[in-house]
């Protein structure tokens, strides 16, 4: 049953886009470095924070390997019958912490990069992120 369901869909997946009236464009989401001219910012500031998100980057691939391994771990675990609730409990914890982890990396990078700009830089940031936002279309709407 659950492979029939995945044949259903991939062959709606294949065959989707045939059936679309036009392929949905997906648009530019715009980068805190399209704004480097609005924002004032230093090739300094410019490249401190692209080693902060260069160092994001490789933790969050990481992360994601560890995440997709122990998920792997645990649908073998689930799998076999003699698995206790105790077994299940800690790869799912195992899983929950590496998903902490990638989180706090992510908050961490992002406050080093935004401590990485003046306060009227922040400011003028915030303002830009904000109206963006306000123009962005409601999701599930």
């Amino acid at each position: 049953m659950r492979k029939l369901f995945l044949l259903l869909g991939l062959l709606g997946t294949l065959y989707a886009p045939l059936y679309a009236d036009t392929p949905a464009e997906k648009p530019k989401i715009k980068t805190l470095f399209d704004y480097k001219q609005e924002l004032g910012l230093t090739e300094e500031q410019i490249n401190k924070m692209k080693s902060y998100l260069t160092e994001l980057n490789g933790s969050v691939k990481t992360s994601r390997e560890q995440i997709t391994r122990l998920e792997n771990d645990y649908r073998l675990l689930i799998a076999n019958d003699s698995t206790t609730t105790a077994q299940a409990r800690a790869k799912l914890e195992e899983i929950a912490s590496a998903t902490v982890t990638m989180r706090l990396k992510d908050l961490e990078i992002s406050r080093k990069i935004t401590n990485a700009m003046s306060t009227e830089q922040r400011s003028k940031w915030k303002a830009i992120q904000a109206k963006v936002r306000a123009e962005q279309p409601a999701k599930g709407k």
